[in-house]
């Protein structure tokens, strides 16, 4: 796996800004799919805790399999250590390449699963990663021992940033809102679109 530099370099000589604009104009959004519905309830889950108990972590990791392929398993009993990394991370803390380790051998070895999590519990700095980003981003095929790579995703989460702050990027984001009908983070729209793009079925682009 490439280091730090490589993979962010691999990132930004793949996408630009223009590339986002120009990928999110062929979008189209049906506002009835129930991915986008339950959405916004995942969320709420969330963000109406003041803080996150072994309790909520069990259903929280249940219902975000919901969006899974499969069925989710607890591969280690550190739920005490994973409940107190998501509450940081909740209060706005990235966790260390070693924490993002813990989360995934818990939740199912699977990181896909976790980001989710992750994202559900704080969407303003966490975005999904998955098999679909991923292919957008490389070009290259998602093999599991490339998505469940903690140090990409954090390199994914430093250049969403980059992205973001982009001023241009207020104008794809927007536009996304105004397609799907709710408020999202830019973390998810710009998810969103690489999410959508980086599909080998091309049913929701025009």
């Amino acid at each position: 796996m490439k280091n730090k530099e490589e993979m962010l370099k691999t990132f930004k000589e793949n996408i630009s800004i223009n590339k986002i604009f120009t990928d999110e104009s062929t979008i189209d959004i049906p506002k009835d799919r129930s991915d986008f519905i339950s959405y916004v309830e995942f969320i709420k889950y969330f963000s109406d805790l003041k803080t996150i108990t072994k309790h909520n972590v069990i259903i929280g990791i249940n219902f975000t399999y919901g969006w899974m392929p499969t069925i989710f398993d607890f591969r280690s009993n550190d739920i005490e250590l994973v409940t107190n990394i998501l509450n940081k991370a909740k209060l706005g803390k990235i966790p260390h390449e070693n924490e993002l380790e813990i989360l995934r051998k818990c939740f199912n070895n699977s990181l896909v699963g976790t980001s989710k999590l992750l994202h559900f519990i704080n969407p303003n700095i966490f975005a999904i990663w998955d098999s679909r980003v991923f292919r957008y981003l490389t070009n290259q095929e998602p093999h599991s021992y490339r998505l469940d790579n903690c140090k990409s995703y954090l390199d994914y989460l430093e250049f969403l940033k980059y992205l973001t702050e982009q001023l241009e990027y207020n104008r794809i984001h927007n536009s996304i809102i105004k397609k799907i009908g709710y408020e999202m983070t830019k973390f998810r729209t710009v998810e969103l679109i690489m999410y959508l793009k980086g599909s080998k079925d091309n049913s929701l682009i025009k």
